[in-house]
């Protein structure tokens, strides 16, 4: 009797342990978090965790917009930054979404001591980021027009832009689908808080790479590296010098062409002359 109560007990176990080692390789893994993170102009008052997703920013300078300085994610996630609004379009936070396969994490920065309605003429660009693109050259003063590189097989463009000044808005074009190989131009406006705008011009530009190989040479701070090689390739003195060198190839098959006709029209000219002194 023993003896069939350790067969059955063994044979259950035999049953189940498959199971139960199933169970332990299919558990949900954990999703991507944001563990730190910090800001230009602003301190964040509370201590940050990533389980709580609401804080508040207190400004360096309450006339100047914030921007990220620096962050640590755990997991494989996309971090980008946004800008939140009221209703009167004066700026009130940070928004820091965390993007992965599986799902999106929010993150809200409120301001405690903006200065919204201090009207001034400042209506420049701070920063401009794209997702899965590089924008050239970096925002600036002096201009406004820039281009952004993608990558080849690129259908949905996410932008976001921060204005120098607090008391700006910037109307962001979010979420820009594009189709297969096109390549547009994208304004961008900013209105100071006394109403003046400023437009600014973002030409988008496609590379030969695709979207994961892009995005492996910007992780691998490998972005000027592919700025130059599309900038080479579409050089107007790099499309000259190709454009010359098939020229001169296609001149000397010409000539080449020209002088085997030529070749063989004196050779049949002279053949009756020598066959009529053979006769003779």
């Amino acid at each position: 009797m023993k003896k069939l109560v350790c067969i059955c007990f063994a044979a259950l176990l035999a049953l189940t342990a498959p199971l139960c080692a199933h169970g332990v390789t299919n558990q949900p893994k954990a999703s991507p978090s944001l563990v730190e993170i910090s800001f230009k102009n602003a301190v964040i008052e509370e201590d940050f965790s990533p389980e709580k997703h609401d804080y508040t920013l207190t400004l360096s300078d309450s006339k100047v917009t914030p921007t990220l300085r620096d962050y640590k994610i755990e997991g494989d996630a996309d971090i980008f930054v946004t800008y939140d609004y009221d209703n009167t379009k004066h700026q009130t936070g940070v928004l820091i979404t965390l993007e992965y396969k599986n799902g999106t994490t929010i993150y809200n920065f409120a301001y405690k001591n903006a200065e919204f309605f201090a009207q001034n003429a400042n209506n420049y660009l701070k920063e401009a980021s794209c997702k899965l693109g590089v924008i050239e050259p970096e925002i600036s003063r002096d201009r406004t027009d820039y281009t952004i590189y993608i990558p080849q097989d690129l259908t949905v463009l996410d932008m976001s832009a921060a204005t120098e000044d607090v008391g700006a808005y910037c109307e962001v074009p979010t979420e820009i689908s594009l189709t297969s190989e096109q390549e547009l131009d994208i304004p961008l406006s900013v209105t100071a808080s006394n109403g003046e705008k400023r437009v600014y011009s973002f030409k988008v530009r496609r590379t030969k790479k695709s979207s994961d190989e892009f995005e492996k040479m910007i992780k691998n701070n490998a972005a000027d590296e592919l700025i130059e090689s599309e900038k080479f390739y579409t050089n107007p003195i790099f499309i000259i010098t190709v454009l010359s060198a098939a020229g001169a190839i296609l001149l000397i098959l010409l000539l080449v062409r020209i002088a085997k006709r030529l070749t063989i029209e004196l050779s049949d000219s002279d053949e009756p002359e020598f066959f009529a002194e053979k006769a003779e």
